[in-house]
């Protein structure tokens, strides 16, 4: 076992118990169950791996910073609640969503109660950093509010361009990361150089992660990622690959990709069709190589860092984020 899975599986235990304790925070809520049922859905974690990774990278891990993690691991499922009730989706992570199991009402109170308890998890960080890392967690917020605004105009725009597109996912999934990394090197006692360096890394593995998750909608396996293969497509989504589609290929392949955008129903056929220009145009190649540049901007801005445990742990981080299967 090398030593990355040895510590990533020893956090994932302590994230794991963080959490459960949390649930005594809200245990006489009539919400406290459904919390739970989401806490249940599992996930890889990733954020407060982050959050912890990036305090060894500088210091070490303390009860502060697993405070912070399971804080931002919270904030980022109620995310999820919400983002369920908007796309209308009926399952995550192989489970039945929230708002299924218990009505679009009861999961808008869940996500409304996960925030508070998010917050009242991150209060229980030291005087010395509590002002810094409210500030930081707040900016968090209020990005991923703005991303997903801006997703949503985004789908329904004609307009759309690959810097929108760019600043949607820099802020609906790359922002939570960022915020991840500035609070494991806050608390585990970094310089603001590095706190700003670990924000870095954070944001550009996060719009990696997502231009990686428009690839995997079409070359993933269904049953391994919990959705239909194609899903954007059938969305309509303005996605990296639809929008790069539209900067780089002729007026027979956009001619396909756009009649199936404009159908009131797309089909599965539609998908593969679509599916082959992505592949036969290279759109797919492409957006292999910004995954790989963006992956790399991350890494570099780990180089000023002291060699640690900790940094050898978010280079591997990064690296299995990337290596997803297809």
């Amino acid at each position: 076992m090398s030593r990355f899975t040895e510590s990533t599986g020893k956090y994932l235990m302590l994230i794991e118990e963080e959490l459960e304790k949390s649930l005594g925070l809200v245990v006489h809520s009539p919400l406290r169950e459904s919390i739970g049922y989401v806490f249940s859905m599992g996930g890889k974690r990733v954020r407060p791996l982050l959050t912890i990774f990036a305090a060894e990278a500088v210091g070490e891990c303390s009860d502060d910073v697993l405070h912070a993690a399971a804080a931002i691991e919270i904030l980022h499922n109620f995310t999820l609640v919400h983002d369920d009730i908007m796309d209308n989706a009926d399952t995550r992570r192989g489970k039945a969503t929230v708002h299924v199991t218990r009505g679009v009402n009861t999961a808008i109170l869940v996500g409304d109660q996960m925030m508070a308890l998010a917050y009242d998890l991150l209060e229980k960080c030291s005087g010395k950093h509590l002002r810094e890392s409210l500030r930081i967690f707040n900016e968090g917020v209020k990005q991923v509010c703005d991303g997903q605004a801006l997703d949503e105009s985004l789908s329904k725009s004609d307009g759309s361009s690959m810097p929108n597109y760019v600043d949607m996912i820099s802020k609906k999934t790359g922002a939570l990361l960022m915020s991840s990394g500035k609070l494991g090197a806050l608390l585990g006692g970094g310089t603001d150089e590095e706190i700003r360096l670990l924000g870095d890394f954070g944001l550009n593995i996060g719009i990696a992660f997502q231009i990686l998750d428009d690839m995997l909608d079409l070359e993933g396996d269904s049953e391994r990622f919990g959705k239909p293969r194609g899903l954007d497509i059938m969305e309509k989504k303005k996605n990296f690959m639809f929008l790069k589609a539209q900067q780089s290929l002729d007026a027979g392949g956009i001619a396909v990709i756009n009649a199936a955008y404009r159908k009131m129903s797309v089909t599965e056929n539609d998908v593969v069709a679509v599916r082959k220009v992505y592949r036969d145009g290279g759109i797919l190649d492409a957006a292999k190589k910004e995954v790989s540049d963006y992956t790399s901007n991350a890494l570099s801005s780990l180089s000023a860092l002291r060699q640690s445990e900790g940094k050898d742990a978010l280079v591997e981080l990064a690296n299995s984020l990337v290596r997803r299967k297809f």
